[in-house]
């Protein structure tokens, strides 16, 4: 008897043409931390990925002991890229391999990333956003070496 009760349930359940979602007051407002806190993630790993690009470009100006790279040529582009030092050509391979590592560092995959560059390069409001919180993040990580360096000294 229980276990025809059992299957009457799923049968009822299967021929269903919606399930009931239980309606959780909350679940609005913790879908919008959820979203604010993928953009904080989003924020940081900009910050990092930034970091990092100037740290690159300071290795290849180093490299190639010249004060700024030529803008007329993309040393990205592939049709360059065989053309270039090992050592060059080693720093500008490793880079997306690198801000990769950065953006699951911050809990984010990279089509969830490119989404979100791609929304901050067309979406003007999503940009002053994505500015505004890099800001913060930049401002955190400042005062955080500032806390560090006191703690080393005290």
């Amino acid at each position: 008897m229980m276990e025809q009760a059992y299957l009457y349930r799923i049968t009822a359940t299967l021929n269903m043409d919606k399930i009931p979602l239980i309606e959780d007051p909350n679940s609005e407002e913790l879908l919008r931390a959820h979203k604010r806190r993928r953009v904080q993630m989003f924020a940081k790993s900009m910050n990092e990925i930034e970091e990092l690009r100037q740290e690159q470009t300071e290795k290849l100006l180093k490299a190639l002991s010249i004060d700024r790279l030529p803008e007329s040529i993309n040393i990205c582009d592939p049709k360059i890229l065989p053309l270039l030092s090992p050592k060059i050509r080693a720093v500008v391979e490793a880079f997306p391999l690198q801000a990769e590592e950065i953006v699951k560092k911050y809990g984010l995959n990279s089509d969830e990333f490119n989404k979100m560059l791609e929304e901050t390069n067309s979406n003007p409001f999503f940009r002053m956003k994505i500015k505004n919180q890099i800001k913060r993040s930049q401002e955190e990580s400042r005062l955080e070496t500032v806390y560090d360096l006191n703690a080393e000294e005290g």
